[in-house]
């Protein structure tokens, strides 16, 4: 009987051991679960954090998006603008240029017919045609100047560009004035292509062993030329009778 109340002692207190083991076990694993679960619920707290951080930063994101569509479109109709302004400009220079050129022939056309009649009116003096005929064909020389000078006042610079480049003259050429045009515009001599006379040569007009100005030759002939007087270059009118030589 005592051994049976001793064996059921014994198995008491290894219930009692094993009871505590098995508690002592569970709060373990619950304290474990615990700190899991703490653990868990800060990461979650910190996902959350990081999604309202995304969250705000895509919304940034796209308001500057939005801005940079805008600066681009903004930009577009600019670059459009500026594209239609090249445009015009380019047309408007190419009609200038095109106004510049018919100018140019016009002119070029005017001061050959003015060299024509200024021959035509040379010839008609030396061999002593009519007064009538001399001054029609001075008329129409002065209203051919009027032209090329309202030609030039409206292309300025054209005149400047358009007068021919000067020829040095043969060093013994010799002659002189047969007739001096309306106004000293230009003058008729008496030398021509024979006597060694080229065209855009640079002469000089002496009275009485002074120079008194500068002619440039504009059309020669075989025995007589045509040359317009420079006006910068008049110190006194020249006359009929007047030497003319390569010489200054």
């Amino acid at each position: 009987m005592k051994y049976i109340t001793r064996i059921l002692q014994i198995l008491a207190v290894l219930g009692a051991v094993a009871a505590g083991f098995f508690y002592f076990q569970q709060k373990t694993e619950y304290r474990s679960l615990d700190a899991n679960m703490q653990e868990l619920r800060a990461q979650l707290n910190e996902a959350r954090n990081q999604n309202r951080e995304l969250k705000l930063q895509n919304s940034e994101q796209a308001e500057k998006l939005k801005s940079q569509t805008l600066d681009i479109e903004s930009l577009t109709a600019d670059s459009l603008l500026a594209n239609n302004q090249l445009l015009q400009i380019q047309r408007e220079n190419k009609r200038l240029v095109d106004e510049r050129d018919a100018q140019e022939i016009a002119e070029r056309r005017l001061q050959r017919e003015n060299s024509r009649l200024s021959e035509e009116l040379g010839v008609l003096q030396a061999t002593s045609i009519s007064q009538d005929e001399i001054a029609d064909y001075e008329l129409q020389i002065a209203s051919l100047e009027r032209q090329i000078l309202e030609l030039q006042q409206t292309q300025p610079g054209l005149a400047e560009n358009s007068l021919p480049i000067s020829v040095p003259a043969r060093s013994n050429l010799h002659g002189r004035i047969l007739t001096v045009g309306k106004g000293n515009s230009f003058v008729i001599l008496d030398i021509g292509y024979s006597e060694g006379v080229r065209l855009q040569n640079e002469l000089y007009i002496r009275h009485a062993d002074t120079t008194i100005a500068k002619i440039q030759v504009t059309d020669v002939k075989e025995n007589l030329s045509i040359a317009r007087v420079l006006p910068e270059s008049i110190v006194k009118n020249p006359q009929s009778g007047d030497s003319v030589s390569s010489l200054n």
